[in-house]
């Protein structure tokens, strides 16, 4: 079962636009969770190429959250004002410790997805603690609608 509604993330000066939605911690949820994302920052005005970095980032982070993580729920958060677009990511699980063995046969398919956000946000945080992992990942955008298609 998945629950949206609208959010307002704490800023220094003024509470920033937000989205957030809280799905059971399911791989099924990837999928929804990227569309979600991909729609509601195509509706803040955000160039596509910021929408499909954005979705890319969403499903690296929901999934390791479902497959890593243990925890029941997984929770996206979308936050923007004029220069960003955000993703934050909570779970209530412990993820496993990062050098967990990977088969010879399925390295080429795993283990990249941190290194795909790194890649693709301008910032990155990853929180461990007792209550889960949080992960806030953030794109510089410009202002909305000021910035080209991806080429």
């Amino acid at each position: 079962m998945s629950t949206t509604r609208s959010l307002h993330r704490p800023s220094s000066a003024v509470a920033a636009p937000s989205a957030i939605c809280v799905m059971d911690a399911d791989p099924a949820a990837v999928p929804i969770l990227r569309a979600f994302a991909r729609q509601t920052v195509g509706r803040w005005g955000r160039a596509e190429c910021a929408v499909e970095s954005l979705a890319l980032i969403v499903t690296e982070l929901v999934t390791n959250a479902c497959l890593h993580s243990g925890s029941s729920q997984v929770t996206l958060c979308l936050f923007r004002d004029e220069g960003q677009v955000g993703v934050h990511v909570l779970d209530q699980g412990r993820w496993r410790d990062a050098h967990h063995a990977v088969l010879d046969e399925d390295a080429d398919l795993h283990g990249r997805g941190l290194r795909l956000v790194r890649a693709y946000a301008d910032t990155m945080e990853i929180r461990r603690t007792e209550a889960g992992t949080h992960v806030v990942a953030t794109l510089l955008t410009g202002a909305p609608q000021a910035q080209p298609d991806c080429a």
